[in-house]
């Protein structure tokens, strides 16, 4: 049986999901709830074998999918959310899982590009952040920039912030009037922070101003949440070393991969 989990179902995973090795899942519960629609499989005994979930609002079809059982069947799921959401046929979603989830499900999924390995990084050392430093400096965005953020993200191909999320701060770096270099957050809540992209025009880069953003995004991020956290591509080799020396850790290998959303 599938059906659409209710509040209370929802509240009594959250109280037990482990929120790194299910990241994505974890955000879908909590401060994107309000934008989700969850379907649950359920076993003939009315055991719940897994979840799959829904994003509104992005440009893309953004899922997440929370395995319980080794007998959960993705595909009539997605069938299942292609009629309730009215996708159009031949659709693509995406997610992100964890390496042993991937494992289970890469069998029953027809995937439209390679998968690819994704590092959550939790910030561990404030010890390692650099003091703000001479030259152009960091400044929180205000309101009048949202418009400039978005056409940057898109100027530097970045993930798109939602305009829920447009509404958590930005900082970046102003030359001659010019916006050069922003990064935000897509998650900020008092538990936890998770940084955006972080974009640099072509001819300002190799100067440090992505640097000087992540730090400030990072500090910033330290004194208002508990916990703050990063994505980042494995193969991005020196942007995980730049997070590692503004004291970074890796704490969970993910994927990021597109399907065809069929059943």
């Amino acid at each position: 049986m599938i059906r659409e989990l209710t509040p209370d179902e929802l509240d009594q995973i959250l109280s037990t999901i482990d929120r790194e090795r299910h990241f994505l899942y974890y955000s879908y519960l909590t401060i994107r709830r309000p934008n989700t629609i969850h379907f649950g499989q359920y076993s003939e005994r009315g055991e719940l074998l897994g979840v799959l979930a829904f994003l509104r609002g992005l440009p893309f079809h953004a899922f997440s999918v929370y395995p319980l059982a080794r007998s959960f069947q993705i595909g009539p799921l997605l069938s299942f959310a292609r009629t309730r959401l009215s996708l159009p046929d031949g659709a693509a979603g995406s997610f992100i899982v964890n390496g042993k989830d991937l494992a289970d499900l890469e069998a029953q999924l027809r995937w439209t590009g390679p998968p690819r390995e994704l590092l959550l990084m939790k910030h561990v050392r404030e010890e390692a952040l650099p003091l703000p430093s001479e030259g152009p400096q960091v400044q929180l965005l205000d309101a009048s920039y949202f418009e400039r953020i978005e056409a940057k993200q898109r100027e530097w191909n970045a993930m798109a912030f939602s305009r829920e999320e447009l509404n958590y701060p930005f900082y970046g770096v102003t030359e001659q009037g010019e916006l050069v270099a922003a990064g935000g957050y897509h998650v900020f809540t008092d538990e936890y922070a998770e940084l955006g992209n972080i974009g640099t025009d072509v001819a300002r880069r190799r100067r440090g101003l992505g640097t000087k953003v992540c730090a400030e995004l990072t500090r910033h991020g330290r004194a208002a949440c508990a916990e703050v956290y990063l994505n980042v591509l494995t193969e991005n080799e020196g942007a995980v070393r730049l997070y590692e020396s503004l004291g970074y850790e890796i704490v969970c290998k993910q994927y990021i991969a597109e399907f065809a959303v069929e059943g």
